[in-house]
């Protein structure tokens, strides 16, 4: 098309700022339905999701620890795991 328009329902996030909203006190469990839910996602539905975004981070052991122990590349495991589990609208 070459004309039209496109509506936006609020969850639009960006893939550049992976993990950019997670507090480092909290732990990774805790950062996940933190996130979710200033995107706009219930809280049942990330319950629904976790367990594939902990599979996917590769983080089992550490889900529970405060991100502030966790490596750069932790932080963004877990930032693209929630990212890719959003089911974004664009």
């Amino acid at each position: 098309p070459t004309t039209g328009t496109i509506r936006i329902r609020g969850r639009i996030a960006s893939l550049l700022e992976l993990g950019a909203g997670f507090h480092p006190e909290l732990t990774g469990r805790e950062n996940v339905f933190i996130n979710a839910a200033f995107l706009g996602i219930s809280r049942a539905e990330i319950a629904r999701r976790f367990d594939d975004i902990v599979d996917f981070a590769e983080l089992h052991e550490f889900i529970d620890e405060p991100v502030k122990h966790y490596s750069s590349g932790m932080y963004v495991r877990l930032g693209f795991a929630v990212a890719i589990n959003l089911d974004p609208d664009i």
